[in-house]
């Protein structure tokens, strides 16, 4: 399976590299600053940057933003995503479920499961998550 992880992100990593754009400034709610703990750094790159997540059981990260990413599920595991306007979202993931986001706003993680959830995270840096501008 470990093989398949590391060919799944070489490959996330070419398609990255073609995309040609210049790296943007991380948002200053960096989940890799925030949560060293829970995060192994895999690669990072100009373009890229892919981590393993790891939250045991009820654990919950600091609330912070991501650019656009692509996440493979290591492991099964429950996770609810708070969002710091109210909203959440439930993911009931399987080993091997993969999905891609969007910039996202401010939110924090939580392992809402009774066993310890992995997987990957792939954020593309060159699709930050900007703040909603206010209407004048």
């Amino acid at each position: 399976m470990k093989g398949v992880v590391v060919k799944t992100i070489l490959a996330i990593l070419v398609v990255a590299l073609f995309l040609g754009a210049l790296v943007s400034i991380v948002s200053a709610q960096d989940w890799m600053k925030l949560d060293p703990k829970n995060l192994t750094l895999l690669i990072d790159t100009t373009v890229i940057r892919a981590y393993e997540v790891t939250l045991a059981p009820g654990e919950k990260s600091s609330i912070h933003t991501h650019p656009a990413e692509f996440f493979y599920a290591l492991t099964d595991g429950s996770i609810k995503v708070h969002y710091s306007d109210g909203d959440s979202v439930l993911y009931d993931l399987k080993a091997g479920d993969a999905g891609f986001s969007n910039p996202e706003r401010p939110h924090w993680t939580q392992n809402i499961g009774d066993k310890t959830a992995k997987w990957i995270e792939l954020e593309l840096k060159e699709h930050p998550y900007k703040k909603a501008r206010k209407p004048k």
